[in-house]
């Protein structure tokens, strides 16, 4: 185990900062402006309606255009046909129940066989639930192409380490900063025994609901947050990339 989290800790040293699209189907070019922006995750609400899978942030706010499949399964397909390929994860945060939807989620990437693949074969494409999960002691029992978003630190030494993408929590929990000015050592300290406690475990981390400026993305990068949490991808990534 101490031997797995050395080699967790020198990846992380190695490994460029990891940018998590927000609510990405909010943005003018849903997918595209993340993918353009190079950014690592992409996160996409999903409610199941009429056995349809829909992306929206409340229920009343559907569109019926706006299903799962146009907006992020049919782009990445176009990605693995182009073969412009780059390491990513699709974090669908599961809005209505949990069991049915996620059942409708596995169905829907079964249709596409070359997105499956793209997880089996090439390593650069990641289905991650969130949001309305089924129990922990379940996720083994899903396709080896669904991973999980935790958000509990309390269990995770009965998970399966293979099933846990990461581990997110939201920022309030921790902390009330609000990015604009440096944050407080209390909250530092408050942060930095979380992060330290799921890093030890062998995950890396999350926040939602963080501050989404230069400060609080510089502060979080730091303080050691695998995976910032932005609404605005492009300009955080110019941030860490200029």
């Amino acid at each position: 185990m101490r031997v797995f989290l050395v080699i967790i800790f020198i990846s992380r040293l190695c490994m460029a900062q990891m940018i998590h699209s927000h609510n990405d189907y909010l943005q003018k070019r849903p997918f595209w402006e993340a993918l353009e922006a190079d950014a690592n995750a992409i996160e996409a609400d999903v409610f199941l309606i009429d056995n349809k899978l829909f992306v929206a942030h409340q229920k009343n706010e559907i569109k019926t255009e706006n299903t799962f499949e146009k907006l992020y399964l049919i782009p990445l397909l176009k990605i693995i046909k182009s073969r412009k390929r780059q390491s990513i994860s699709i974090l669908i945060d599961i809005k209505s129940e949990a069991e049915p939807t996620l059942n409708a989620v596995v169905y829907a990437l079964n249709k596409y066989p070359k997105l499956v693949k793209g997880h089996t074969k090439n390593r650069f494409i990641k289905f991650i639930i969130s949001g309305n999960r089924p129990a922990l002691e379940t996720y083994k029992k899903y396709p080896d192409f669904i991973y999980f978003d935790h958000q509990s630190h309390l269990d995770l030494e009965k998970a399966e380490l293979s099933k846990i993408a990461l581990v997110s929590f939201s920022f309030k929990e921790y902390s009330t900063w609000t990015g604009i000015e440096p944050i407080s050592e209390k909250d530092k300290d408050s942060l930095k025994n979380i992060i330290q406690k799921i890093h030890n475990l062998g995950y890396p981390i999350r926040f939602w609901a963080t501050p989404d400026t230069a400060l609080a993305w510089k502060t979080l990068n730091e303080l050691g947050v695998d995976y910032i949490n932005t609404d605005n991808p492009k300009a955080c990534r110019d941030y860490f990339f200029p």
